[in-house]
């Protein structure tokens, strides 16, 4: 049986090992085949993989945390239902405390690579982009999961997105921080359940 396929885009640091694809595998085995493309922070380079990624799967779901949400947003998505964790809605803003500063990676990356220097060519670019048009666009197919208890990102994200989704596509928590593990993860389950139940 061919399963439907849910795309998992992972945030700054992360990779296509991470726990959260695991536990997406795990939760939605039989239902979905997860698949999750392994990205660095260079927006260019980033979608054009996870675009070309969608238009040979043509997932029905894409999920992203963080700056992976910010792709998600941004990507060529077709018909799928998206989904953000915490988006990073202005990551040249959030990310330019680690302007070049070389961090280790939070799981042991695929291509290899365990640490990563973000330069302030890569963070330029995302000036190219504008988010509020990119989520107006599709805005009935985007469901977001904020935190106000995020370290990171404050309430940007919830600022930024409110005027944009529709008011029952914007679920605001306060009780995990800026990754999505613990109650974050229970409630990314829960929506993602919610969303993706039969008619």
């Amino acid at each position: 049986m061919d399963l439907p396929v849910m795309m998992y885009i992972h945030g700054f640091r992360s990779g296509a090992n991470g726990s959260k694809r695991e536990q997406l595998q795990h939760h939605f085995e039989g239902r979905y085949r997860v698949i999750a493309p392994e990205v660095d922070t260079d927006p260019v380079k980033s979608l054009a993989k996870i675009n070309e990624i969608i238009a040979k799967e043509k997932p029905e779901v894409i999920v992203g945390t963080s700056l992976g949400g910010w792709m998600t947003l941004m990507c060529d998505s077709g018909e799928a239902q998206l989904i953000v964790v915490n988006p990073a809605t202005d990551p040249q803003h959030s990310l330019a405390q680690w302007l070049d500063q070389e961090l280790p990676y939070f799981c042991e990356r695929l291509d290899g690579k365990q640490t990563y220097t973000l330069t302030r060519n890569v963070l330029d670019k995302f000036t190219d982009y504008n988010l509020p048009t990119a989520v107006k666009e599709k805005s009935n197919r985007i469901y977001a999961l904020c935190s106000v208890a995020d370290e990171l990102l404050d309430d940007l994200h919830i600022r930024t997105l409110t005027p944009l989704l529709p008011a029952d596509h914007l679920t605001v928590v306060n009780d995990f921080g800026h990754r999505c593990s613990g109650p974050g993860m229970t409630h990314l389950l829960t929506l993602l359940d919610t969303i993706t139940k039969p008619n």
